[in-house]
């Protein structure tokens, strides 16, 4: 094998761990513990928060072989590899469940902006497909002369 090669095995190698470990981090955050709150104890209630929790992430790697001068690396050909990756984890409240004499008692929190947002969205569609079918009327005539 060529010392180049050799790199390039070893850089895919680190970003394979790299990856296990993102991937690790990111399953981390979605246990129970993250999703369920310690409860909370108030006289006879307990009060425990649940969350939603969204986990994403991507990665890849490519590799390169050639055997001219790469110019506008400045350096002769030969295996050549990168790769990246990234990941998110978001979350937020969904519910508070409360539990006392009477029972146990699980309240919703909407999330007014998300509601907002969504029916904005729904309006626009909406709109712009309202639109669209008029345009679209006034070019064909339906059940029309020929």
């Amino acid at each position: 094998m060529t010392e180049g090669h050799d790199h390039t095995v070893e850089t895919a190698d680190k970003a394979h761990e790299r990856a296990a470990e993102l991937l690790t981090d990111l399953v981390s955050v979605a246990s129970a513990a993250k999703v369920y709150s310690e409860p909370v104890v108030a006289g006879d209630r307990t009060i425990i928060t649940a969350a939603e929790i969204h986990t994403g992430m991507g990665f890849g790697y490519g590799l390169a072989t050639g055997t001219r001068r790469l110019a506008s690396w400045g350096r002769d050909g030969g295996p050549r590899g990168g790769g990246g990756g990234g990941g998110q984890a978001t979350g937020r409240p969904v519910a508070v469940v409360t539990i006392d004499p009477d029972g146990v008692h699980v309240q919703p929190v909407l999330d007014r902006t998300k509601i907002v947002l969504t029916a904005l969205t729904a309006l626009g569609a909406i709109g712009l497909t309202l639109i669209r079918l008029r345009r679209a009327g006034r070019r064909y005539v339906v059940g029309g002369a020929d």
